[in-house]
């Protein structure tokens, strides 16, 4: 499906909402409130300092950014220049067609822009509620063609919570490109058909990653400059690999891979594993200790140690952790002492043990 990059026109009106003429002298009479006047005939609003002004037109989202921009002859044209944009499909009616609509707002503004964004966020309805599909690899191309520096992409369930269409035909991989781009957050894209791609020569600046609530049918993160990855409620279909030299921070909870190949990260400082041993094999777990043992503070579920050395009969074979300092242990239970004291050997320099 082509989606026209011409909607749209150069006045402002046209990023406002279908309101009628009463709604319009509804939002005009409120205007007039709003301004009192001084000496100099500027409105109260247009006082208040850019960078807040700029702060309060990115919580209320771009389209009612550009509604209230009647408020006040100063936000008349700031939007267009304003750091940090955030477009969510939640401000258009429940038309079904919502992420269309935002589509072709996003596409509106950008041509718009007159300064490079520091910060975009994007907020969208899963597809199965939606009439009109939209490429996934459309609202991560958003990212590279205004050049931010930070993205953040949520996927969330229609409030109807009833499907109108199944899976989209076209299911092409997703790889992120921002010769700019620094941070990456996404949550919620279910795209089981598709691989999900951060090469270093397409993202060559990102420092931190964050992928929640995602399904996808494979994840390949290679990053040279890395420095903090979570990957929390992740589902991979496929395989799951990770090549951060530079990682320092590593937050893994509760995914599953039937295939994972994280290399070592000799510059790790921070880890955090949680995963339940039934979906894990003893080798993937191994797998995970092994790449996560340069780390200096380390926080494990009890539970998945203590399955682990039921099935194995000892510790043995867990690789040894000479960086570990500080350990956490997460239980909802009873620990087993003699376990614990086994355990220890594996940090033979720690200097604090939490149990939590």
């Amino acid at each position: 499906m082509g989606i026209s990059n011409d909607v749209g026109v150069d006045r402002i009106s046209n990023l406002q909402s279908d309101g009628s003429p009463l709604q319009l002298r509804a939002i005009e009479k409120k205007r007039k409130k709003a301004c009192i006047s001084n000496d100099g005939g500027v409105d109260r609003i247009s006082n208040l300092p850019s960078e807040i002004l700029e702060r309060i037109l990115f919580f209320t989202g771009v389209r009612q950014a550009a509604q209230l921009s009647v408020l006040s002859s100063t936000w008349k044209d700031l939007w267009k220049s304003m750091p940090d944009l955030y477009f969510d499909a939640r401000d258009f009616p429940p038309t079904r067609d919502e992420n269309l609509r935002l589509v072709q707002l996003t596409h509106r503004v950008l041509r718009h822009r007159t300064w490079r964004v520091r910060q975009l966020r994007i907020v969208i309805y899963k597809e199965i509620h939606q009439r009109i599909g939209i490429s996934p690899r459309l609202w991560f191309d958003f990212a590279a063609q205004c050049h931010a520096e930070e993205y953040s992409l949520s996927c969330l369930p229609h409030s109807s919570s009833s499907p109108i269409s199944g899976l989209i035909g076209e299911n092409p991989n997703i790889i992120v490109f921002g010769m700019l781009l620094r941070s990456l957050s996404i949550s919620g894209i279910c795209e089981p058909f598709s691989a999900f791609e951060a090469p270093s020569d397409a993202c060559p600046l990102l420092e931190k990653l964050s992928i929640v609530g995602c399904s996808f049918d494979s994840i390949n993160i290679s990053s040279s400059r890395l420095k903090q990855l979570t990957l929390h409620d992740c589902g991979v279909f496929g395989r799951l690999r990770v090549a951060t030299p530079s990682l320092e921070s590593f937050d893994y909870r509760h995914s599953f891979s039937r295939v994972c190949r994280l290399e070592n990260q000799p510059s790790l400082r921070h880890a955090s594993i949680e995963i339940n041993c039934e979906n894990w094999s003893c080798d993937a777990l191994l797998g995970i200790l092994r790449a996560i043992q340069n780390a200096t503070s380390i926080t494990l579920p009890w539970w998945t140690l203590e399955t682990y050395y039921k099935q194995q009969g000892s510790f043995s074979c867990l690789p040894t952790f000479h960086n570990a300092k500080h350990v956490t242990l997460v239980s909802h239970g009873q620990r087993n002492i003699i376990l614990i004291s086994d355990l220890l050997q594996k940090w033979p320099n720690i200097e604090t043990l939490t149990m939590r």
